[in-house]
């Protein structure tokens, strides 16, 4: 990795742990809560993950500028944020409008709500795939905890986009751990860009003192 790619990748990796961290927040508090009784913490969750995602979709676009050895894992990345931009973006500016018109506008809020994880689903499908290139990049090292690091982002990785694959076939039906897996892949594609930047500063680091 390009000295000038790394501060750039332990920031996308930051990001990409700090959505994990918001889902698991969001899943824990708002599970079951309705869209207006919930909504004060909801929309300032949804928000903040508007504000990752456009960061992640930014510096991982200068990741794929800067480096010419991860386009297709960078390129992934920043499809990846532009989907949950979107995501976020319907949640946070049409679930509370629909949900306030009332019960005979509910198939409104059905075709809402469709649309909102049409782009879960395939942002998850999208970061199951970065998962794969940065977990098969990582793989390919010498280094032990780096290959196992890397096959694991690959296996998960693997494991989300084959779960939301099929739940953008089903749409709304229900797909289990479809979103769970999506998390995790996402944590591990983060822990493994991290390790990949880190493991690349101390090698040169090591190369300069036997210099």
């Amino acid at each position: 990795m390009p000295p000038k790619t790394r501060p750039i990748a332990i920031f996308v990796s930051a990001l990409l742990i700090l959505t994990v961290i918001s889902q698991l927040v969001y899943t824990a508090t708002l599970s079951g809560v309705g869209i207006i009784e919930g909504w004060p913490l909801r929309s300032t969750i949804w928000t903040a993950e508007l504000v990752i995602f456009s960061a992640i979709a930014i510096a991982s676009l200068a990741g794929l500028v800067r480096t010419q050895d991860m386009q297709l894992g960078w390129s992934a990345l920043v499809v990846a944020g532009l989907m949950n931009m979107v995501q976020s973006g319907i949640g946070l500016s049409m679930f509370l409008p629909a949900s306030n018109a009332g019960e005979e506008f509910a198939p409104l809020m059905t075709t809402v709500l469709a649309g909102s994880f049409l782009f879960y689903y395939l942002a998850k499908v999208i970061l199951g795939l970065a998962a794969i290139f940065f977990g098969l990049s990582l793989f390919r090292g010498a280094d032990t905890i780096g290959r196992i690091l890397g096959l694991v982002s690959l296996i998960t990785g693997l494991v989300a986009m084959i779960l939301n694959i099929a739940a953008l076939r089903l749409g709304l039906g229900a797909v289990p751990l479809a979103g769970a897996s999506g998390a995790i892949a996402t944590f591990f594609v983060g822990c493994a860009i991290w390790y990949s930047a880190r493991q690349d500063k101390s090698g040169n680091r090591d190369i300069e003192q036997q210099d």
